[in-house]
């Protein structure tokens, strides 16, 4: 199986389980930060850190990574496909949603969405 494959169904996963509003979850100060583009979605389905941020935002976005990484597993293992499927089919919907002076990471370094860009999109994305 192709790793395009694997993404379609993890994809399919995704949406068949109605994951992205609950592994997207956030709270005040992760959100603040995102606004900020201090904080942003990777491509591997998990957020990253962009540039200097206090210890309570980096503490929620570790608890945010592991609630999701946790998530991820369970629906891998219903599914019978690698995590990293599920991660990074979630990883597609989450970079739809990045809003423009949002940072986000495609894998090569992190970059902000400007006015009129089209929403990020991996490689890997359908």
């Amino acid at each position: 199986m192709t790793k395009r494959s694997k993404i379609l169904i993890g994809l399919g996963a995704v949406a068949l389980l109605g994951l992205g509003g609950v592994a997207l979850a956030q709270g005040g100060a992760v959100s603040a930060a995102v606004a900020a583009g201090q904080v942003g979605e990777r491509a591997d389905g998990y957020l990253g850190i962009r540039g200097s941020v206090g210890a309570d935002v980096r503490a929620e976005v570790e608890q945010i990574n592991i609630k999701r990484r946790a998530l991820y597993t369970q629906r891998a293992t219903d599914r019978g496909v690698a995590v990293e499927a599920i991660a990074a089919a979630t990883a597609c919907q989450a970079l739809q949603r990045v809003g423009v002076g949002q940072a986000y990471n495609l894998g090569g370094g992190w970059a902000v969405r400007g006015a009129g860009d089209p929403a990020p999109k991996p490689g890997n994305c359908p």
